[in-house]
């Protein structure tokens, strides 16, 4: 399954929804989570249309803040597990089997409140005995070296996201593509 994700904080920018249809359609995508997609069902329902997917299902956004899509192909046999303003579960099905589960998630983006999104990776790690994969915008950092600026980013808090990684049994995929994308 071709998966990805688009972090959306252009607000409907047109230049980089052009870039993302492009992105869907050179890579076939089947699959594909949109966070900070703050808009409405009408426009969502547009960008389905655009990108070619069958279905999608969208967390509103609050006030000017969040927004959670996905999208899919109708190939995709799929059951959204549960949802809230920080992730969307989604359980696959591969030949008539339950075969893994997705979480597409939103960290919270305050620094005051990273326990909180810690807290609730922990508990969708839980959720399931199926083979999980977790992906989007964490909002944490595991390494000094993947932060882009001068100022550092608090060891406390790459300490404290890196636990998480562990106490979950995760593994960090490899980036394609530019190294802050």
């Amino acid at each position: 399954m071709n998966l990805l994700r688009w972090n959306c904080w252009g607000r409907g920018n047109p230049r980089a929804i052009c870039i993302l249809s492009d992105l869907v359609k050179v890579r076939k995508l089947d699959f594909l989570f949109l966070s900070e997609a703050i808009s409405n069902a009408n426009k969502i329902e547009a960008l389905r249309i655009k990108f070619g997917f069958f279905q999608y299902f969208f967390v509103d956004c609050v006030g000017h803040s969040g927004g959670l899509t996905v999208f899919w192909r109708h190939q995709v046999k799929y059951e959204i597990a549960g949802y809230s303003r920080n992730h969307i579960d989604v359980v696959f099905t591969e030949n008539n089997v339950t075969s893994w589960r997705l979480s597409c998630f939103y960290g919270f983006p305050e620094r005051q409140r990273c326990s909180n999104s810690w807290h609730f990776i922990r508990n969708l790690a839980r959720v399931s005995q199926l083979s999980w994969c977790i992906f989007g915008d964490f909002n944490g950092l595991l390494y000094s070296s993947d932060k882009f600026g001068v100022v550092p980013h608090p060891q406390n808090l790459l300490d404290g996201f890196r636990m998480v990684v562990e106490d979950c049994l995760l593994s960090e995929i490899d980036l394609v593509g530019g190294k802050y994308t």
